[in-house]
């Protein structure tokens, strides 16, 4: 008689082994593109090795069963989040990288996996000629070659964000240059800092008046960064160019996400000061930055995601203390 039991242990163990194989390709094409002029941001990593592993475990893993459909709609997911596991445990990535890969690697790994589940339900038989599965793998590696020979395409962005107060100008413009010490409790809830616990800033200082002051910017995590004025219109505008003198952003937050990097770069920010009737005062907070990614439009939707909820969150701590400054100046 057949030994049913022996037949699963050895499937089952096949099944493991080519998890296994899968994960050590994709660890080996995410240290080569490390290494690469690409970096980790690739077709290779985001689209083509999703699409080959979740294909390759789905072709060994059901040879000798009759995997439902089920089971193979599975098999992206949990690879994903194995995958991201392994990114923040081991390879120590940030969480925001792993956000945005997640998509991807659940997306593509289902495109990879279709057309291995159609041939499954096609073909009763199982094809012994397992090395066909093994080919696979040497397809991000072949799409690394690629990776190092594309020059994404460079876009500019801006991110916007207002915020009314009911105070004139004059009242709003000295809040906008110094923010004293922010406590834990003031500004706004937002989701890349609540949820995906971005830092939230500390203060901000100025050294100096008119073109060529420098706001120095602080960060929890000690996170600092300047922000050096190139235009000065009291009570209207203020603009400064972003400079990154030290890596502690990229270092205690995500180390893809260098401010003046090959693939971001932060580049101007500002203030305008917009008079509006009954003696308010619209405030307009303003960041422009540089992708250059073969995904642009997917990392400036982020983009516009993270930096505006910065940006509100920063509005917010301005606004109510220019509200208690209106009130006060009231109260005299």
């Amino acid at each position: 008689m057949t030994d049913r039991p022996g037949i699963r242990r050895r499937d089952n163990w096949k099944f493991v082994s080519a998890t296994m194989v899968a994960l050590a390709a994709a660890l080996a094409v995410y240290i080569l593109a490390e290494a690469g002029k690409s970096g980790a941001i690739g077709y290779s990593l985001l689209v083509v090795l999703p699409a080959t592993t979740s294909a390759f475990i789905g072709w060994i893993g059901s040879m000798g069963r009759n995997w439902s459909r089920g089971t193979y709609l599975s098999v992206p997911l949990w690879l994903a989040f194995v995958a991201t596991a392994i990114g923040a445990v081991f390879l120590r990535e940030g969480v925001v990288c792993l956000v945005m890969a997640l998509p991807f690697w659940i997306g593509f790994g289902y495109v990879g996996l279709w057309p291995v589940y159609l041939y499954r339900r096609q073909q009763r038989h199982v094809d012994p000629a397992i090395f066909r599965a093994h080919a696979m793998l040497l397809l991000p590696f072949l799409a690394l070659l690629v990776d190092q020979q594309f020059v994404p395409p460079r876009e500019t962005r801006t991110v916007v964000r207002e915020i009314v107060v009911d105070a004139p100008a004059a009242v709003a413009w000295p809040r906008l240059l110094v923010i004293p010490a922010i406590s834990p409790d003031e500004g706004r809830w937002n989701i890349s800092q609540d949820l995906l616990r971005l830092p939230r800033p500390v203060a901000a200082h100025l050294s100096g008046r008119g073109p060529g002051a420098v706001r120095d910017a602080r960060w929890q995590d000690d996170i600092r960064f300047q922000e050096i004025v190139t235009e000065w219109r009291s009570q209207e505008r203020l603009q400064w160019q972003f400079a990154f003198p030290d890596p502690s952003i990229h270092e205690r937050t995500d180390r893809h996400i260098q401010p003046h990097g090959r693939h971001l770069w932060i580049d101007a920010g500002g203030y305008d000061l917009i008079p509006l009737t009954g003696g308010r005062t619209k405030i307009r907070l303003w960041t422009r930055y540089h992708l250059s990614t073969p995904f642009n439009a997917y990392a400036g939707w982020w983009g516009e995601r993270i930096l505006g909820d910065i940006q509100d969150n920063v509005l917010a701590v301005v606004a109510e203390r220019i509200a208690k400054d209106a009130n006060q100046s009231i109260v005299r």
